[in-house]
C-alpha cells in the first residue's frame, strides 16, 4: 500500500508554510522581501537544509531547520538584491576612471543603491568600501 500524507498551508511572516501530518516538513516556498525566492526540499523532521544566497559573498548560505513538523527559519540571513548592484556599480568603478563625463551617472547610481540599503545585512563592509571608492573618485576629479 501506499501512505497519503495530508498537508494545511498557513501563513507566516509573509511565507507559506506547509505542515504535514507524516513526521517532515512539506516542501514550502519562500519569498524574501529583495532577497530572492528559495524552494524548500520536503525534508524530515530534525533535518537542516541549506542552500546559497541568491545575492552576496559566494559560499554564503541560508538554512532551515524541520522541527515539529514545519519550517523553522535560521538565524543567517543572505544579502539582498542591494548588494547585487553595490557589486555591479564596484564593477563600474573598477572598469572605468571616474570624470567629469561620467560623474552625474555614478552619482545618481550610488545615491539610488546607497537609499535601498535599508537592510542590516546590506549595510556591510565590502559595500562601505564601493561608497568610500566612488566618494574618493570624485573627490579627485
Amino acid at each position: 500500500g501506499s501512505l497519503n500524507f495530508s498537508s494545511t498551508e498557513i501563513m507566516l511572516d509573509g511565507n507559506t508554510q506547509s505542515i504535514s501530518a507524516g513526521g517532515f516538513c512539506s516542501c514550502a516556498l519562500d519569498v524574501r522581501n529583495k532577497g530572492g525566492t528559495y524552494s524548500w526540499p520536503e525534508a524530515v523532521i530534525g533535518q537542516t537544509v541549506s542552500q546559497m544566497c541568491q545575492y552576496g559573498a559566494f559560499g554564503q548560505n541560508v538554512t532551515r531547520y524541520c522541527g515539529a513538523q514545519t519550517w523553522m527559519e535560521d538565524a543567517s540571513v543572505c544579502p539582498t538584491v542591494v548588494t547585487k548592484q553595490f557589486n555591479i556599480l564596484n564593477s563600474t568603478i573598477q572598469n572605468q576612471t571616474i570624470n567629469a563625463e561620467n560623474v552625474v551617472n555614478v552619482t545618481t547610481q550610488l545615491q539610488t543603491v546607497v537609499s535601498q540599503a535599508t537592510e542590516v545585512v546590506d549595510q556591510s563592509a565590502s559595500n562601505l568600501a564601493v561608497v568610500t571608492t566612488v566618494i574618493t573618485q570624485i573627490s579627485n576629479i
